[in-house]
């Protein structure tokens, strides 16, 4: 009788546990460190741009780019996640996506940076453009964020 009480008190346990995991995963976003979400930064050196954006991993809030012109900037030298010590307390994974582009010859072209799903993981998402102007020599000459 006293094995039966126990092992109901351990299932519950981590029926509870479980219930409060999925709670956290399907509330989505870190509101304990907001400035996650409106993230939006846009910096460069010589030919290596760098853009930061708010990413919320346990809902899907994830950037795509897309380039309008490649032979002006190339895509995909890195891109790193930096994972909020916050958000992974509360096991979700939502922190900071770091992307960097390569200035490749003169020109201008636009960046677009989309969600499929806003911070909390509803539709629609999200849209960060960058106008970026190259130099002959591949160095970046200014970059122009523009949020939609």
């Amino acid at each position: 009788m006293k094995r039966r009480i126990a092992i109901s008190i351990v299932v519950a346990i981590a029926a509870a546990c479980l219930c409060a995991f999925i709670a956290g995963c399907a509330s989505g976003g870190d509101d304990s460190n907001p400035e996650l979400k409106d993230t939006r930064e846009v910096t460069w050196e010589d030919t290596i741009l760098t853009i930061n954006v708010g990413t919320n991993k346990s809902t899907g809030c994830e950037w795509k780019a897309e380039i309008g012109d490649d032979t002006v900037i190339g895509y995909g030298l890195h891109r790193i996640f930096h994972l909020s010590d916050d958000a992974a307390k509360e096991g979700l994974a939502a922190g900071i996506s770091e992307i960097t582009f390569e200035g490749k010859d003169a020109g201008q072209t636009t960046i677009t940076l989309t969600t499929p799903v806003d911070w909390e993981g509803n539709e629609p998402g999200y849209t960060f453009k960058v106008l970026v102007l190259v130099n002959d020599d591949g160095t970046i000459a200014y970059a122009n964020p523009e949020e939609q």
